[in-house]
């Protein structure tokens, strides 16, 4: 009797479930987040696909001319304006196509990430809560997807660095980076794509993230006492998580960044400084959600 009632239960909160989701996605929060998968995956492809057509310009002889010093000290004032002079690169270099054509793809790439976050913090600041949707069916599908993105992904860099140690030793140095660097853009575009999709379905953690644009004197001010302390306490989280997240996004940038241009110190393992910056960031924030919910919203979903 309590397993048919259990499996009744069950059964009706998949039904009610699907009764919202088929009115529902009340607010476009599906179409949002799928863009937003989107265009996050494209705009970090671009920027690693810009240092690969780098890598295969640099196979051209070098050579400097009156006019590509003029982009190429334009472009330098630009970085200089944009970093408030923080970061002031080289203006004679030595393969300076490579170096423009690296530079372009990074500008293209951080204004797609940029808007798509900007999009984002108007979405949020418009839908500041969104109740569970989501039945358990597709938060298992979304969750699938990005399954299947990181075993495509894992075989693509595989693939093309295993071509690249068996034949890569009769190939030019930037023509084997530049093949490396296009395996790397392809598969973080799917790690990345993946994970959004998959991350979409945590409405939990929407929630959790949108707290960071309310206003802490507005928060909770129609609550009782106790449900405004609760609330100030998750968003004391929530910009936690958001300040780590803007520093070490910052520091590990700014490290890659260095290992990639500085002379003394430029090696091909520039990319090392971001993952591993980003990879234990991931971590911290994956306990600090998961330590929000069940303190404060254990039977969410």
């Amino acid at each position: 009797m309590n397993t048919d009632r259990g499996g009744s239960d069950a059964g009706t909160k998949e039904s009610r479930l699907q009764q919202i989701a088929a009115h529902g996605d009340h607010f476009g929060y599906d179409a949002h987040m799928r863009r937003r998968a989107l265009r996050i995956a494209s705009g970090v492809a671009v920027i690693i696909l810009g240092f690969a057509v780098g890598s295969f310009f640099a196979l051209l002889p070098e050579r400097n001319t009156a006019d590509v010093e003029e982009i190429v000290k334009g472009l330098n004032r630009l970085i200089g304006l944009m970093t408030h002079e923080i970061v002031e690169l080289p203006e004679v270099q030595k393969h300076p196509e490579t170096f423009i054509i690296e530079i372009i793809a990074i500008l293209v790439g951080y204004t797609i990430l940029k808007h798509t976050a900007e999009d984002h913090d108007d979405y949020r600041r418009a839908f500041r809560r969104i109740e569970q949707f989501y039945t358990p069916r597709a938060r298992r599908q979304g969750w699938e997807l990005c399954a299947v993105c990181v075993i495509l992904a894992t075989a693509v860099i595989v693939a093309v660095h295993a071509v690249i140690a068996v034949w890569g030793m009769h190939w030019p140095v930037s023509f084997a980076s530049g093949l490396s660097r296009t395996g790397l853009a392809v598969g973080c575009w799917l790690y990345i794509y993946g994970l959004v999709m998959g991350v979409r379905t945590n409405l939990f953690l929407y929630n959790f993230k949108a707290l960071r644009l309310i206003n802490i004197y507005e928060l909770g001010v129609k609550e009782s006492d106790t449900r405004r302390g609760t609330q100030l306490a998750e968003k004391k989280l929530c910009d936690f998580s958001v300040s780590l997240t803007s520093f070490a996004t910052i520091f590990g940038v700014l490290g890659a960044l260095a290992l990639y241009f500085l002379p003394t110190l430029r090696t091909t393992y520039f990319w090392i400084p971001l993952a591993a910056t980003l990879g234990v960031t991931f971590v911290i924030k994956w306990i600090v959600v998961h330590y929000a919910k069940t303190k404060y919203e254990p039977d969410f979903d």
